[in-house]
């Protein structure tokens, strides 16, 4: 029993340590967090430099602390100093404060101004591609045309060939009649030679072919 008390007590010696007085430094504004890590959830909006806060525990880089309103939460080691930050000190951070909000309102500004010429390059951005979507539709046509035309040519020059190749079946058809024609000038030429030498030749045996009348005695 006296070991396990004294166990305990060793173990709540550094928590009693760490129960002291720390103050922040002279940070802007420090916010406390309900767990220790960056992205955990802001339990108080911001410690002003010089609030004292009271160290409950830390962890590795984090520091539990309560402020004397009550408030309880994580904040890291580094914003933590011994000491209260010197008075003239704080009005170098108003000072500091000031000229920040007035570079704040000015790149405020700058990102209206920014905001408006991005609208304008939205707004040419959207004429552009409607521009770019009729002159895609007009190529579109010209390509269609131009295949058209492409198409008139292939089918003009496989006329003209065929043309050709009928002509050159007209011209040996020509010739073929032309000497067809020529036979038979030829053949009824050598028909008429046959028939006038024939008509000749029948001319010179017709007669003698007659029979001879004979004279009677008793005429």
């Amino acid at each position: 029993m006296t070991r396990t008390l004294l166990a305990l007590l060793l173990l709540a010696l550094p928590t009693l340590s760490l129960a002291q007085t720390r103050y922040v430094t002279d940070a802007l504004r420090v916010p406390l967090r309900s767990s220790p890590c960056a992205t955990c959830s802001i339990v108080h909006q911001g410690l002003t430099p010089g609030t004292a806060l009271t160290v409950i525990n830390t962890e590795d880089e984090w520091t539990r602390v309560t402020t004397a309103q009550g408030a309880n939460g994580w904040l890291p080691n580094h914003y933590l100093v011994n000491t209260p930050v010197a008075p003239g000190r704080e009005a170098a951070i108003d000072a500091n404060t000031d000229s920040l909000k007035s570079e704040n309102a000015q790149l405020k500004n700058e990102l209206r101004e920014l905001q408006v010429a991005y609208d304008a390059l939205e707004a040419e951005y959207s004429l552009n591609k409607e521009t770019l979507s009729a002159l895609e539709v007009e190529l579109s046509t010209v390509k269609k045309i131009s295949n058209n035309a492409l198409t008139l040519q292939e089918q003009n020059e496989e006329l003209i060939k065929r043309s050709h190749m009928l002509q050159s079946e007209i011209d040996v058809l020509t010739a073929s009649r032309d000497q067809l024609q020529s036979d038979n000038t030829q053949r009824w030429f050598m028909y008429g030679g046959i028939a006038v030498f024939l008509g000749a030749l029948l001319a010179t045996l017709l007669p003698s072919l007659r029979p001879r009348r004979r004279y009677s005695e008793w005429g």
